[in-house]
């Protein structure tokens, strides 16, 4: 499926085919419920669209809905639902909801299919689908697939969609670099330069300093609900466990004799040597630096007087040697004392000249000088053996159904509730509380997860993990009234007062288009406007160094010559009025070939972009898309809080 509201939505080959399965299991987060089987208003098995031969659940879309809403938050924890439906979350995932299935109808028509064992592969690289130990995991994956609900028909076809999207798409976006005519128009659009004039109005000086009662503020509140609501909370109850209180079996003396058995070469004599070499690219080049070293010179030098450099390894046993060299040259090196010189010996690199730098002989040890290294190894496989089992017994429980309470009692776990806190860790109704940075896996999960359902997370990797479930949420709401009625009266009064800063600008623009200039327009409106003053600059200049377009150039640059356009500022601050009035832009074919190749590179990937637009624009065409806009409606209020009660 095509997931929606991310980073990634500059480009469009991102925008259009980033898989929203994919994406959030490499986050290590879980699905919602995929199955449509949601109730709503009476239609949960509704369908708000349909795509070619496929259609699109409304409760399918709701959930979708959700999960981009739930990952929108990790980057802006205090954002609501209604706000990311507002600002065209629900827009944005229907529509590549619907292009995810347009473009794999269209793929499959082109001939592009994905095998069974591809996807099998895929499934078994996935992060969140291995277990402790790093690998994949059976019961992980099924754990995960009745946690949300979902069949594996239904997440296989997700992969099987990124699959084709790899196969299709991508390579229609990679469109490496465009010709020096085509870069020439764009060339000239940056270096176009603008002289614009702008004017002020603020709010405040004419916000009413009346009080309009409570009615009124309640009026204000409902229609602005979403600005002032507290994001969804929720009240976790959490058990910790580590690897240094889980207690695992002794060693015994058996276990540590018959270690020392089966590894009985690991503790025979031993010998390692160390070795300085050189490889030189022919043998005549190879027998000169021989002769230097024989002749008493140091490999370092002798490689350095014909350009070349030496190297010395690190202590290597015969075996490991011969790896790097042959089995042959291996047994002469090993025969050789120290000191010295070995070769000129043909390798797949060249022609190698060595020399004996160290030998170290390690003794044979017995079974009682080996005893506490082993003792030690195998302690530490029981210990990690004690982790992974304890883990999969609480992993088993949850799966079986044991409620928290029951997991925390049975293992003596001390099982600790939170108050109702945001993603963040925080909670509202608690200034002073704050989970501690490592417990974000364990919140992130929780914010996904239904109530009751038992979960684990790995706090430290390896060392420290929780078992949790969420005991209860708490909707995103806005406080009581009488704990905002200053507030909300403040913004009432800015929100008044924008109304006349607004008619004020319009007033402005009327007159400049009927002959005035600005300056003499904005006197004429009266008092509290700001001085008239001049702005502009080149397009290259805009967002320079990752830093944001200010609003009113960002308009100025968007208008058309010696037009004159109102600009609202956000938070109720008040109106602006632009007028355009100089615009330079140089002629293509004047501008230098250096300067239209250092646009003509980044123009590619745009170009890329552009083209995978199209594809799944065709897509579209081909497979008629149909919208319930009822229906779709329907759920945009019950996203946002609007819907009637029933």
């Amino acid at each position: 499926m095509i997931t929606a509201l991310r980073r990634l939505f500059g480009s469009t080959l991102g925008k259009f085919f980033a898989l929203a399965f994919v994406l959030l299991v490499g986050l290590a987060f879980a699905l919602g419920d995929v199955t449509g089987s949601g109730s709503f208003g009476g239609v949960g098995g509704a369908n708000v669209a349909r795509v070619g031969s496929s259609e699109i659940g409304l409760g399918e879309l709701r959930d979708r809905v959700r999960l981009a809403y739930d990952q929108a938050r990790q980057d802006q924890p205090t954002l609501t639902m209604a706000a990311f439906v507002e600002s065209g979350g629900l827009d944005q995932v229907l529509n590549q909801l619907i292009e995810g299935e347009a473009f794999e109808q269209y793929a499959n028509e082109l001939g592009f299919g994905v095998s069974k064992r591809l996807v099998d592969g895929r499934i078994a690289d996935l992060p969140v689908f291995a277990g402790v130990s790093g690998r994949f995991d059976q019961a992980r994956f099924e754990s995960f697939l009745r946690q949300n609900n979902m069949t594996e028909a239904q997440l296989r076809r997700d992969i099987r969609q990124q699959l084709l999207v790899e196969q299709f798409a991508e390579p229609v976006g990679r469109m490496p670099r465009v010709s020096q005519a085509m870069a020439q128009p764009y060339a000239a659009l940056l270096l176009e330069k603008r002289r614009g004039l702008a004017t002020f109005i603020p709010s405040s000086p004419f916000a009413p300093k009346t009080d309009p009662g409570d009615k009124a503020l309640q009026t204000y509140l409902t229609q602005n609900r979403t600005r002032y609501s507290i994001p969804e909370r929720r009240v976790i109850q959490y058990a910790l466990f580590d690897r240094d209180a889980i207690e695992a079996p002794a060693v015994t003396d058996a276990e540590v004799a018959d270690y020392f058995k089966a590894n009985a070469a690991r503790y025979a004599a031993s010998q390692t040597r160390r070795f300085a070499q050189v490889i030189a690219p022919d043998r005549k080049t190879a027998d000169a630096i021989a002769a230097k070293v024989r002749g008493g010179s140091t490999l370092a030098v002798a490689a350095q007087s014909v350009g070349l450099s030496a190297s010395t390894t690190s202590d290597l046993t015969q075996t490991a040697y011969a790896a790097t060299t042959t089995a042959d040259a291996a047994k002469a090196a090993f025969a050789a004392g120290q000191g010295d010189v070995l070769g000129p010996t043909q390798t797949d690199l060249g022609w190698a000249v060595a020399r004996v730098e160290k030998v170290t002989d390690a003794p044979a040890r017995n079974l009682a000088d080996a005893t506490p290294e082993i003792r030690d190894q195998l302690a530490k496989n029981k210990a990690e053996e004690a982790v992974v089992d304890y883990y999969n017994g609480i992993q088993d429980a949850v799966n079986g159904g044991a409620a928290i309470e029951e997991v925390a009692n049975d293992r003596k776990l001390t099982l600790v509730e939170t108050p109702a806190i945001l993603p963040n860790g925080r909670a509202p109704d608690k200034p002073d509380y704050a989970l501690p940075a490592e417990f974000a896996p364990l919140i992130a999960q929780a914010f996904q997860a239904a109530e009751g359902e038992g979960q684990l997370a790995t706090l430290v990797e390896n060392q420290k993990f929780a078992v949790f479930a969420v005991k209860s949420t708490v909707a995103a709401a806005p406080p009581p009234f009488a704990k905002i009625r200053d507030e909300l009266l403040a913004d009432w009064r800015l929100a008044e007062g924008q109304k006349v800063a607004r008619d004020k600008a319009r007033a402005i623009v009327k007159a400049v288009e009927g002959g005035k200039d600005l300056t003499a327009a904005a006197r004429e409106a009266g008092p509290n406007i700001g001085n008239v003053q001049a702005i502009g600059g080149s397009r290259a200049e805009l967002g320079q160094n990752g830093q944001p377009v200010p609003p009113e150039l960002a308009l100025l640059f968007s208008m058309a010559k010696n037009s004159v356009k109102t600009l609202e500022i956000p938070g109720n601050r008040g109106w602006m009025v632009i007028s355009l009035g100089e615009v330079d832009r140089p002629s293509p074919k004047d501008i230098e070939p250096a300067r239209v190749a250092a646009i003509a590179q980044p123009l590619g990937p745009a170009f890329g972009n552009e083209l995978v637009s199209e594809l799944a624009a065709e897509a579209k065409r081909r497979a008629k898309v149909q919208i319930d806009k009822d229906l779709l409606e329907q759920l945009r209020k019950e996203l946002t809080g609007t819907a009637p009660v029933q």
